[in-house]
């Protein structure tokens, strides 16, 4: 698993450079003082994990993870503050490290990332869907989607929850968004935000801003209205 590092102290990077020598699975391939360059690489760049401070001088790291596009890497925080434990986790990060940062917990929270990252790759490596069902893991157990049941789909990081007719919970998967897109499009889905991929048959109604299924309102995307005609 590919990593890289941005943090303004450069010690805190050194400690990271050594930290993840320990660790077979990980591959170091960058470290940034500067938040431009980070991301002048991420945009050249696959990388796997993205391991980030959060009080840095041009650009807090929440606001850097915010404005990466929708497929970007999985994300640790590394900070002093703990008081921004709860706005790095709403943004679907892996985990949270505060300084200073011992070995051993480096090592779970790298470990804890290279076993997502394997799932992924697992679920990436889905068989296309030509049948109108197709099997999910969730909550422990295979459960059956009917793709002309599918009323939505919203992306929740690594996650996506599957809206169903006639269900009143959504099904929650391991699972890109843009997996499912490729796979869906033949079967008159559309994507409609960065985070929602819609039945195209089930649309109720539409405005601007936005599009109605199922009497729920969701953002319809600039860039993505011009495809619903």
């Amino acid at each position: 698993m590919t990593l890289i590092a941005l943090d303004d102290e450069p010690l805190a990077l050194v400690l990271i450079e050594k930290f993840t020598r320990e660790i077979p699975d990980l591959q170091l391939l960058a470290t940034f003082t500067d938040v431009a360059a980070a991301a002048d690489f991420l945009n050249k760049n696959a990388v796997d994990l993205l391991l980030t401070d959060i009080n840095m001088p041009d650009m807090s790291g929440l606001q850097f993870v915010r404005n990466l596009p929708d497929e970007r890497p999985m994300v640790i925080f590394a900070t002093a503050h703990k008081e921004h434990a709860h706005e790095g986790f709403d943004l679907d990060v892996v985990d949270y490290l505060v300084k200073p940062i011992a070995l051993d917990r480096f090592k779970k929270s790298m470990q804890k990332a290279i076993d997502l990252h394997a799932m992924r790759q697992k679920a990436e490596n889905i068989v296309p869907i030509t049948m109108p069902h197709f099997f999910v893991y969730s909550e422990y157990q295979q459960v059956k989607i009917i793709i002309p049941d599918i009323l939505y789909i919203e992306s929740m990081g690594d996650y996506v929850k599957i809206y169903l007719v006639g269900m009143e919970r959504p099904v929650l998967t391991l699972e890109r968004l843009k997996n499912l897109t490729i796979q869906l499009e033949k079967h008159g889905f559309r994507r409609i935000h960065r985070s929602f991929l819609i039945n195209f048959n089930k649309l109720e109604a539409k405005q601007k801003a936005q599009v109605r299924i199922a009497g729920v309102w969701l953002p319809l995307g600039d860039t993505y209205a011009a495809s619903l005609g």
